[in-house]
This record gives C-alpha cells, structure tokens and sequence, in this order.
C-alpha cells in the first residue's frame, strides 16, 4: 500500500501547487484531512463583518494623531551624546604643568648636546649595544 499524504502535499493540492493523483480517490483518510483543509480555506477565505461603527471609531482615531507633533526621543540624542562627551573630556583633561624655565642655561646646554650628537659618528642609542659586547668579552 502506498503511503498517506503529509500535511505540506495537502496543502499544495488544496492551494493547486501539486497535482491530483489517483490516490485521493482511493484512500479515505487523506481524502477525508483534503477535504478538511479545504473546508478550513473557505472559512478563512470569508471575511468576518467589521461594523461601520468600529470602522469610524478608527479613521477618527488617526485623523486625531495626525495633527499631533511626533514624540520622538531620538531628536535630542545628538546632542545629549555632545553634551556627555563634553562632561567627560572636562572630567577627565588634566592641563599639564609647563615645563620650568632654565635661562641661557638651558639653551646653552641644548645646544651644546644636540652638537655633540651631530659630531658623533655613532648613534648615541647604539652605546648601551656595544657595551652589552664588551662585557662579554
């Protein structure tokens, strides 16, 4: 014996996705769950009656909201998220100290150590390397 129709094959016979075949004629139970589903299609098909009171009741509902300003909270995001970044940046900046004023000193000194490493022939972060070599040695 052949075996019964699933639910998706009904309905594609119901809805004329398939084709009909020889055994909806000739076994009762899948005859009986195909006439099922197709008497659940006629029901659903028939629309429910809407009273033309509910139907003013709605129109004059949205024609209501229509007048109102929108409620939106999303039009005051950009700027409270300015506002927190603004808080935060002056919570958190700390202005740093200037550094103390030296004098000719200074600047004479400066000088004197950018010369120095101008002259030299070797880098001055090279020496801690060759040290590391000479000790070894």
């Amino acid at each position: 014996m052949n075996r019964h129709l699933s639910d998706d094959e009904l309905l594609g016979r119901v809805y004329g996705l398939a084709d009909h075949d020889s055994h909806l004629e000739n076994c009762a139970e899948c005859a009986s769950r195909w006439a099922a589903f197709r008497q659940r299609r006629r029901e659903l098909a028939q629309p429910e009656p809407v009273s033309i009171q509910f139907l003013a009741a709605q129109r004059r509902a949205i024609y209501s909201r229509l007048g109102e300003p929108s409620h939106s909270r999303m039009k005051w995001a950009p700027a409270v998220a300015a506002a927190c970044l603004l808080i935060i940046g002056l919570v958190v900046y700390r202005p740093g100290t200037a550094p103390p004023v030296r004098g000719d000193s200074g600047d004479a000194q400066l000088f004197s150590d950018v010369y120095s490493m101008e002259q030299s022939t070797e880098p001055q972060a090279a020496a801690p390397i060759h040290e590391l070599f000479e000790d070894n040695q």
